[in-house]
């Protein structure tokens, strides 16, 4: 089999492309009251697959003294499947310290829900 000069730079293209696209998602967190936004962020930030993690708004505080912070993340995801990448994320982000539940609000800019409600971990 011959191939011109195109085809072989197509395929030795093909080995630096990433399998799938970084996805965008947007996400809410509550948080416990001694957590240290920066520092989590930066734990966010390391964790396997996350590309780019943004803060949206201020952390709002609530009377009982846990704390929301809405962020914009950036990652690649592992599988096609939107379920199951929200859900591996969520779940590595959950584990961090001073994280109590996580809302997931968009996926690529679009809200998104499973059987008609909140996506929640």
């Amino acid at each position: 089999m011959k191939f011109e000069k195109s085809d072989l730079e197509i395929i030795k293209e093909s080995l630096y492309k990433l399998e799938r696209k970084i996805t965008t998602t947007a996400i809410t967190l509550k948080l416990e009251k001694e957590t240290h936004v920066p520092d989590l962020m930066t734990r966010i930030r390391i964790l396997p697959s996350v590309a780019v993690v943004a803060q949206s708004e201020k952390v709002d505080n609530y009377p009982d003294g846990d704390a929301r912070l809405d962020l914009s993340l950036k990652f690649l995801p592992r599988t096609a499947e939107i379920y199951a990448s929200i859900k591996k994320l969520s779940n590595m982000i959950k584990k961090l310290p001073g994280v109590k539940s996580i809302t997931v609000e968009k996926y690529n800019k679009k809200k998104i829900l499973l059987r008609g409600k909140k996506i929640v971990f």
